[in-house]
């Protein structure tokens, strides 16, 4: 999302995902836009810079693609024999996490402007299949969910720009979403498919500090605003302190049998 819009894409029928466009809420009026782009399954939308950016898959290549928030014109880079599972806009770069068949893991630094890949860097020894990533500025931070073997990684990636340096940092189990809030790296924890776990951590990048608190919840989903953590679970929205994880509030939100909560996001104000 932008500090205007949020970036939605209707996949279409679950089995098929064949729809070919993007949709533009605008967090003002509520008004919607859409975006053509002949691609099927799109996924991670990144935006910004008057540029929206997707990913997506078919027959064992990927394309990143770029679409001009203003004349709505299309621009689509292949990555051949690679799964894109990621790519966001950070700074002035588009980062995309691809993996291969072999077990490779490679982060792709790309030029928003020609999507033209500047510098390709592998990642095979911390960990494959990164789908969420976080960046403060400076550093890039992403979590790989499996590395070579199988087992599941206990440790997040760092990645800095100006150095071109790659670091591990040990959080002593899984992360599955990335969020950087306030100066500070909140990592949720716990397992996506069955819905087990609820810690989250809060790492601290000035004092080197990592603590590890629970929710008393699964985080499905996090996002901040106005001081406050929101976190999604099954049917239930929780807030929780910024500073200290203290909890403020939870409610229950009833989704019925025919329907499901799918995601959170927060409005930049």
């Amino acid at each position: 999302m932008t500090e205007d819009a949020v970036y939605i894409i209707p996949q279409g029928q679950a089995n098929r995902k064949d729809l070919r466009c993007i949709l533009a809420l605008d967090l003002a009026t509520f008004d919607t836009r859409r975006y053509d782009l002949n691609q099927i399954a799109i996924y991670s939308p990144s935006a910004g810079d008057g540029a929206l950016y997707t990913v997506s898959n078919l027959n064992g290549d990927s394309f990143l693609s770029r679409i001009d928030l203003v004349s709505g014109d299309t621009d689509t880079a292949i990555f051949e024999n690679c799964y894109l599972s990621a790519a966001q806009l950070c700074g002035d770069t588009v980062y995309a996490f691809s993996s291969d068949s072999a077990g490779g893991s490679v982060l792709h630094c790309v030029d928003p402007r020609t999507l033209a890949e500047r510098r390709r860097i592998d990642l095979s020894a911390l960990g494959t299949g990164v789908f969420s990533m976080a960046y403060d500025g400076t550093a890039l931070y992403f979590a790989p969910t499996e590395s070579i073997g199988g087992a599941a990684p206990r440790c997040i990636g760092v990645y800095r720009p100006d150095s071109g340096t790659v670091e591990a940092l040990d959080c002593g189990q899984t992360v599955f979403q990335l969020l950087w809030a306030e100066g500070r790296l909140y990592l949720s924890h716990g397992n996506l498919v069955t819905g087990e776990g609820t810690q989250l951590s809060l790492y601290d990048p000035v004092s080197g500090v990592l603590t590890t608190h629970d929710l008393g919840l699964w985080p499905a989903q996090v996002a901040a605003h106005g001081g406050a953590l929101y976190v999604l679970s099954r049917d239930a929205l929780a807030k929780f302190s910024l500073d200290t994880l203290a909890p403020l509030g939870e409610t229950a939100v009833a989704s019925g049998e025919d329907f499901y909560l799918s995601g959170l996001f927060a409005a930049p104000h």
